[in-house]
């Protein structure tokens, strides 16, 4: 059954205290808190999709500092502690970093950097600096002074995704509307789609399709176990078609209402993780916020297609259905 986070513990595990901070912009910006106290909770995104962490993040001496290794992890790096001289190494594949706990020097691609504040060790966790955990990792980082709420973007801010993404996307959600299963696996990433039904992705679970099966399209009459159904965790077992009615185009997204490029609506209980089972991807997330007024848009639902860089064009790695679960 799919790993989920009930309503209670999203928000026990995101109640912190807070401090007012000023805005922070892209770029090189340090991220400063003033001396206004606040209730409302430190919340972190990663390409739009909201983490849950364990240990939330807090403010220490006018500096956000956030939990090293859940955002790390969240990012798709791997993250290995040295106890001994309690120094942390994150890698994505692309990046590497090291930080050591106490101190400003770290050391980035073989480059040594500073950083605006040291690391800290809290309660058996490392903590560094907002800024860092991105830019470490090649990413960008904003604060939404306002909301209390760090976005985090490992490859392109949502401006430059939909800059590079616009016309694929587009081109993705019309294929799909008209059930061109042929002309989708000409978009498809050389290993394949991998389809998920809700929003926390397994890709060593999840189903994917290869371009061959692709190109089938809703003619393929094998069953497939795409998961299991929320609430009953009854087995996902259906054909293409069947899947393709209740878990891709369930709506007409391709008229979706809004659109969101590393950008997410979805506010459900599910966990959001793609950006950790994609490794340098965007996502384009088509959403509509309810479509029965007596749901009070309890009834919301989106389609994230998920692309990832493959030689020198963007191919289409992921389908993840998304809607309100229990």
């Amino acid at each position: 059954m799919k790993k989920r986070q009930g309503v209670k513990k999203l928000l026990a595990g995101m109640m912190a205290a807070a401090i007012g901070i000023a805005g922070f912009l892209f770029g090189g910006e340090e991220v400063w808190a003033s001396g206004t106290s606040s209730d409302k909770p430190i919340e972190i995104r990663v390409n739009g999709g909201k983490l849950l962490l364990d240990s939330p993040a807090f403010i220490h001496q006018g500096r956000v500092m956030v939990p090293f290794r859940g955002i790390s992890e969240a990012m798709g790096a791997e993250v290995r502690w040295n106890q001994a001289d309690r120094s942390a190494i994150v890698s994505n594949g692309k990046h590497t970093t090291s930080y050591t706990v106490g101190h400003t020097r770290a050391v980035k691609d073989g480059k040594v950097v500073t950083l605006d504040a040291p690391p800290l060790l809290r309660e058996g966790r490392v903590y560094i600096p907002l800024r860092f955990s991105a830019e470490g990792l090649g990413g960008k980082v904003s604060w939404d002074n306002k909301a209390k709420e760090a976005m985090i973007y490992p490859l392109l801010t949502p401006k430059e995704a939909e800059a590079a993404l616009s016309k694929i996307s587009a081109e993705a959600i019309a294929f799909l509307k008209n059930k061109d299963f042929e002309k989708l696996a000409e978009l498809a990433h050389p290993d394949g789609i991998t389809f998920s039904p809700y929003a926390y992705v397994d890709r060593q679970k999840d189903v994917t399709l290869s371009k061959q099966q692709l190109r089938q399209g809703l003619n393929n009459d094998a069953v497939y176990r795409w998961g299991e159904f929320d609430g009953s965790g009854e087995p996902i077992s259906m054909t293409l078609d069947g899947y393709y009615k209740k878990f891709i185009y369930s709506l007409d997204f391709a008229k979706a209402p809004w659109i969101g490029y590393n950008q997410s609506k979805s506010e459900g209980n599910t966990v959001n993780n793609a950006s950790s089972q994609y490794r340098e991807a965007c996502i384009v997330e088509y959403y509509y916020d309810g479509v029965d007024p007596d749901y009070a848009g309890m009834d919301w639902e989106s389609l994230r297609l998920v692309f990832e860089r493959y030689e020198d064009r963007w191919v289409l790695s992921g389908i993840i259905h998304d809607q309100w679960t229990i």
